[in-house]
């Protein structure tokens, strides 16, 4: 049975980029073992699951993609890309707030929206059952590699929190799950100047999302 998590309709189509890579991660030790889990150990589910990812804003200079790695054979898949870090320029000489932009309602830290500094910020996977996967954030700035950091504390230099989880595997289908990455830590950031305020990129998982493509199934 495929389980549905933010969705109205089974169909995948091609919702989720067709990049993919192979990527090279520190050991990993989570094993399937027929539980679900939702959270900075691991992304696992028991039964082929899709689920919807909506990009709400990011907070940073940064130009970055989300997307998912398999555990099991190291494909990464992009999921919600950044064509530009924000949606207007501003120097990247500018002093961090050092304050969770999106609770405060600020909008002058590189802010970035969906529809415009993120085209697609409506997106679907399909997560294979009992297999485990783990979430990534690649970024850059001016076309410099600035960094990946994971879902997973083990897999981030000294094992760092660089995603906070505000909700878990039991609030997915109900009121859904929020994603708040910190890009500290990427190599492009001085210790001295770590905000760790979770804000430079947000996204809402589950909850029941409209369906992106309800549309398109009418429509045939």
């Amino acid at each position: 049975m495929l389980g549905e998590i933010g969705f109205r309709t089974s169909l995948f189509l091609g919702a989720v980029a067709s990049l993919s890579a192979l990527v090279l991660l520190n050991p990993i030790s989570v094993k399937a073992t027929g539980e679900n889990l939702f959270d900075n150990r691991s992304i696992l589910f028991d039964a082929e699951t899709i689920v919807e990812f909506e990009f709400i804003e990011s907070n940073g200079a940064y130009q970055s993609t989300f997307g998912v790695v398999n555990l099991q054979t190291g494909e990464k898949t992009p999921l919600l890309v950044e064509v530009k870090p924000a949606d207007r320029v501003q120097s990247v000489e500018a002093e961090s707030t050092y304050q969770d932009n999106a609770r405060q309602g600020i909008s002058n830290d590189f802010r970035g929206t969906p529809g415009n500094t993120v085209p697609q910020p409506l997106v679907a996977f399909q997560f294979q059952a009992n297999t485990p996967y783990m979430f990534y954030l690649e970024s850059t700035l001016n076309g410099r590699p600035a960094g990946i950091l994971y879902s997973m504390n083990s897999q981030n230099p000294g094992e760092n929190k660089q995603l906070r989880f505000e909700g878990d595997f039991s609030t997915l289908g109900t009121g859904g799950v929020a994603l708040y990455w910190d890009d500290t830590g990427s190599l492009l950031v001085d210790p001295e100047l770590e905000d760790q305020d979770f804000d430079d990129f947000i996204i809402q998982v589950g909850g029941n999302l409209d369906c992106p493509f309800d549309n398109e199934e009418s429509s045939q």
